[in-house]
């Protein structure tokens, strides 16, 4: 029994020493600064020591990286490779070794620098904004949006919950609700199948409800965490309930969603697009987008300025063709 013991008071004290070591950033002044690198983004490397929360070095003041860890990293010629920052060469050059190779590069080369990407992962966002006009015209225009995704390995998931009201001299001129969900199988990196479904009503100009159920295809042109771009285009049916009058139509479905950061995480630039041109039934074409800027506050809250354009070529009865709507408010990120 007391060897027993024994083996198990060894086990215990060679455990810690088991972890994988940290992360090194070498500095051109001697000081090495160990922790956790999260990216290298917009000349800047982020990392998470143990004694403190991340902060961001200029790139320019690092000599050489030192990890065992895999990254994803882009070059400034355009060039991704998987591979491991392993130090500096004889003529102080960062190296990279792959699973095949070994190079060496100037850290300025690197354009980017991320952790793998995970089998599952999750985020999304809550805004309240508002926008105010007094004077000869008195109006007030609230918007509340939710949007999340979700990845699990070769599916992702997206929703979006929008609620728009709009009063003008104290009387609701729209009151506007619209969900949308996508679901996306990764085929084929950087392809992906997708599977739409679209409601949204306004009972003010007797939109009772439009539904629309489209599936096609889409190209993932950019996916990071700084960074995502994708486009889709497919084909599905609409259903309209208009003042309690059915109406089916074929439609052609376009969408595309844009995101990027820039000053580090501070502020991020959004743009959702999606189109929807009917080719029988009901003859109507709807552009809706939502262009907008985060401008981040603390790790959570953010606050956001958001232009809505909405346009229909053939308006439910006697709706504008146009609506453009400016808004100011908070949001929270998770």
């Amino acid at each position: 029994m007391s060897e027993v013991i024994k083996s198990l008071l060894i086990v215990a004290v060679l455990l810690p020493g088991q972890t994988v070591s940290a992360d090194v950033l070498v500095l051109k002044n001697g000081d090495r600064i160990s922790g956790e690198i999260s990216k290298i983004w917009d000349n800047e490397v982020s990392i998470e020591p143990e004694y403190a929360d991340e902060f961001s070095v200029d790139l320019s003041a690092v000599d050489h990286i030192e990890s065992g860890r895999d990254f994803e990293i882009e070059l400034d010629d355009g060039t991704k490779i998987v591979g491991q920052l392993a130090g500096a060469d004889s003529d102080g050059r960062q190296i990279l070794n792959t699973e095949s190779d070994s190079v060496s590069v100037g850290l300025e080369e690197l354009f980017e620098l991320d952790e793998p990407e995970k089998a599952f992962d999750w985020g999304g966002n809550i805004e309240l904004s508002t926008a105010f006009n007094s004077g000869n015209t008195d109006s007030y225009n609230t918007k509340l949006k939710a949007d999340g995704t979700v990845k699990s390995n070769n599916h992702r998931y997206i929703g979006e919950v929008t609620y728009l009201k709009e009063k003008l001299d104290g009387d609701v001129t729209q009151e506007r609700d619209l969900f949308k969900y996508d679901y996306n199988w990764l085929f084929r990196e950087p392809w992906f199948f997708s599977a739409q479904l679209t409601f949204e009503r306004d009972p003010i100009i007797e939109l009772d409800s439009r539904v629309i159920l489209s599936a096609g295809l889409g190209w993932d042109i950019w996916v990071t965490p700084r960074r995502n771009l994708s486009v889709q285009i497919g084909v599905g049916s609409q259903f309209e309930e208009i003042a309690d009058k059915s109406q089916e139509s074929g439609v052609w479905i376009w969408s595309l969603r844009y995101r990027q950061d820039f000053f580090g995480d501070d502020l991020e630039l959004y743009h959702n697009n999606s189109i929807a041109s009917n080719f029988s039934g009901r003859a109507n074409t709807s552009y809706k987008t939502t262009t907008g800027l985060r401008f981040e506050i603390t790790d959570l809250l953010y606050a956001n300025l958001s232009l809505d354009y909405d346009y229909e070529t053939d308006p439910v009865n006697f709706a504008e063709n146009e609506d453009v709507t400016l808004l100011i408010g908070l949001g929270a990120e998770f």
